[in-house]
């Protein structure tokens, strides 16, 4: 199949069958997405290593699945031909990028470059166009200290960017300066994949918070589910600060929507970056969540970077591919809480692991 056939292809939506690796894909945002492609007739192949476990594979029924480690990834794609990749395997805690900065670069760095490297994307004598697409999904903490300079305003919940910052009621876009002295060992590696990324002429989503069904959250990761799972097991829950920082809240279906619209679309896309969250209207702090949720939360000491604020200004996917989040805070947790229920016996088993 030639490479302007292939692009024809992505061009028509729903017509025909996308060959799709998703690497990561058996975390939550990879084997959402996998279950809704593979819903629609794409042929989905699955790349992880399961080392958060396997609860997500009933998801997966529909998918080929792979199990292997990121130093393998590359000989793999080499005997394989895939339209698009989506790029989610990684090291994704602050907090284990200090305690094992090298596992953290050779995970998120060097594992994407490697990636990157066995698809040709470095090779001087490919057009861009003849690349197979990378959407990546890249964070927040690529900006380092710059966002924990804003100035903020300190309210009875939450804290908010100032009204002098001209960033109050809109968020941090593309274009927001990336502070390049001072980082998180989580925030380095995966800064040089998103640069990486986009040097290979692929799509960089950098990430605020998301969060729901599926996902198996931690005090480390997943922030959001963790406090609906602790609630549902009746452990206790810990707030690292005051409980005033505040994010943007992306329920998974909005993701999920957001990842395939930017695969249909993903050749007149390349190169772009996107500040991807809930935006303002979908904001909320720790300590609103567990009024929400009805938690009684313990407090600790402020952990290491912590950004008192952080929410996105979404507005660039709206203008360019006209999306925006569908599903509200109140409508997520009441979906999420529903599926933790459900699921109680899983998630006590998981976090016995």
């Amino acid at each position: 199949m030639n490479a302007g056939y292939i692009r024809f292809i992505r061009r028509v939506k729903g017509l025909f069958s996308v060959k799709v690796l998703i690497t990561g894909g058996a975390g939550f945002v990879g084997s959402n997405l996998a279950k809704h492609l593979s819903g629609k007739g794409h042929s989905v192949t699955v790349y992880d290593n399961f080392q958060r476990g396997t609860g997500n594979l009933p998801l997966l029924k529909d998918c080929v699945v792979r199990k292997g480690e990121l130093d393998d990834l590359p000989a793999f794609i080499a005997r394989n031909h895939f339209d698009i990749v989506y790029h989610f395997a990684a090291q994704v805690a602050v907090t284990t990028s200090y305690e094992s900065p090298r596992s953290d670069f050779r995970v998120n760095a060097e594992g994407t470059f490697d990636m990157l490297h066995a698809l040709g994307a470095f090779d001087p004598h490919k057009k861009p166009e003849d690349i197979t697409p990378v959407i990546f999904t890249s964070t927040n903490k690529v900006f380092g200290n710059n966002v924990n300079v804003i100035p903020i305003e300190e309210h009875e919940t939450r804290y908010d960017f100032h009204q002098d910052s001209g960033l109050k009621g809109k968020g941090i876009n593309e274009t927001f300066c990336i502070d390049m002295t001072k980082h998180t060992p989580y925030g380095v590696s995966k800064l040089a994949a998103d640069l990486y990324v986009q040097e290979a002429h692929g799509i960089v989503n950098r990430c605020s918070c998301m969060y729901g069904t599926n996902q198996f959250g931690n005090e480390d990761q997943g922030w959001v589910a963790h406090f609906a799972i602790s609630k549902v097991l009746g452990k206790p829950l810990t707030i690292y600060g005051n409980g005033k920082q505040v994010r943007d809240l992306l329920f998974i279906q909005d993701m999920v929507r957001l990842l395939e619209l930017q695969g249909e679309r993903a050749n007149e896309l390349r190169g772009q970056v996107f500040s991807v969250g809930g935006g303002y209207d979908n904001t909320a702090s720790l300590l609103e969540l567990c009024k929400e949720l009805e938690v009684q939360p313990k407090f600790a000491d402020w952990r290491p970077a912590d950004q008192k604020v952080y929410y996105a200004d979404i507005s660039k996917s709206h203008k360019l591919i006209g999306w925006k989040p569908n599903v509200s805070v109140k409508e997520g947790l009441r979906q999420l809480q529903a599926w933790a229920s459900e699921n109680k016996e899983l998630l006590a088993r998981h976090h016995r692991q």
